[in-house]
């Protein structure tokens, strides 16, 4: 039969992509798009085989609420689609591949719809470069990434100088951080979550959807919520998903009666030694400025990034330049 194309997705295919990629990371996850289900989203998805083989697939959310209600959502800051097995991802015409099964997807899903569509990382070139023939706009994004595989001591070294003397401060005012995959704590991570995006009078989730997030992922050890503290008070918030052998900084919030302790600076090295210590590799901390439809995003254009991502960067990441296509 050679190399063919479906919509039809079972999960044990799914599960073999998964397993036999070294590129999958939380948010090609079937479990990521149970979570969507649950939240009353739809899905579209399309699947390349090889023969009966499995080979690569392209998944996505059918947003019916939320931050992009009525748009397709295809990948993500995290990594794009498609996903393509290891042995696959090597071979000349990977590329070839990943694009015919872009654009079979493309005809099934996308070709009267409104989308997002994020390339996967490892592709040299996309079909959708040509972004007119395809009723498309180009835009250039950011994500920032960490190497977590040369070790803690490499690790510590490549702080930002002012940024190892403020986790030094946190720790002589006895700040602790750790694992606390506890509801109370999720209720605490939530108040402040919500505080501060009403005051940017921003977007945000709901309890429940937050809540949903962190049980079915926990359960099944694909997400920590981290917690600084002052003794017994909780201080900041780190929800991790993790997908071995990539971590991804989701949410975070604080108490900002607390940020003279620094609590934000600890609980990023605290979770990045402790993640580096279990083999994990690579940390992808996310966004550096909020991104919208209607910027004209330019090539090398990092010059706005926003305080949040200076934060990320003081860590030793490195910026990292990425590209979407949507149509609204």
């Amino acid at each position: 039969m050679g190399i063919h194309f479906t919509t039809e997705i079972k999960r044990k295919d799914w599960e073999y992509i998964l397993e036999h990629s070294g590129n999958a990371n939380i948010f090609h996850s079937s479990r990521y798009f149970d979570i969507q289900k649950a939240d009353g989203h739809g899905f579209a998805g399309a699947m390349c085989c090889d023969g009966e083989l499995p080979v690569a697939l392209i998944a996505a959310t059918v947003n019916r609420s939320g931050y992009h209600k009525g748009m397709i959502e295809v990948g993500s800051k995290s990594g794009g689609w498609p996903l393509m097995t290891d042995t696959y991802e090597i071979k000349k015409d990977a590329d070839a591949i990943k694009n015919k099964l872009a654009a079979y997807f493309y005809e099934k899903h996308l070709a009267d719809a409104p989308f997002f569509f994020y390339p996967c990382f490892s592709m040299q070139s996309s079909i959708f470069e040509n972004a007119a023939a395809w009723q498309c706009t180009k835009q250039y994004d950011h994500t920032v990434l960490l190497d977590l595989s040369a070790g803690k001591d490499a690790l510590w070294a490549g702080l930002h100088q002012k940024c190892r003397n403020v986790v030094r401060y946190a720790r002589k005012k006895e700040v602790t951080a750790r694992i606390a995959n506890e509801e109370a704590y999720l209720e605490g991570f939530y108040f402040f979550y919500k505080s501060l995006r009403e005051h940017l009078n921003t977007a945000y989730m709901s309890y429940a959807e937050i809540r949903r997030r962190f049980l079915l992922l926990t359960e099944k050890d694909l997400a920590d919520l981290w917690v600084a503290f002052s003794g017994d008070r909780p201080l900041a918030y780190a929800f991790i998903w993790k997908f071995f052998p990539y971590i991804n900084f989701v949410y975070g919030s604080s108490d900002p009666e607390s940020l003279s302790l620094k609590p934000n600076n600890l609980i990023q090295w605290e979770l990045m030694s402790h993640y580096q210590a279990l083999g994990y590799r690579t940390y992808n901390m996310w966004g550096v400025r909020n991104m919208n439809f209607s910027e004209d995003s330019q090539k090398g254009n990092d010059n706005k990034i926003e305080g949040y991502g200076k934060f990320k960067l003081s860590f030793g990441s490195e910026l990292k330049e990425i590209i979407r296509f949507y149509r609204r």
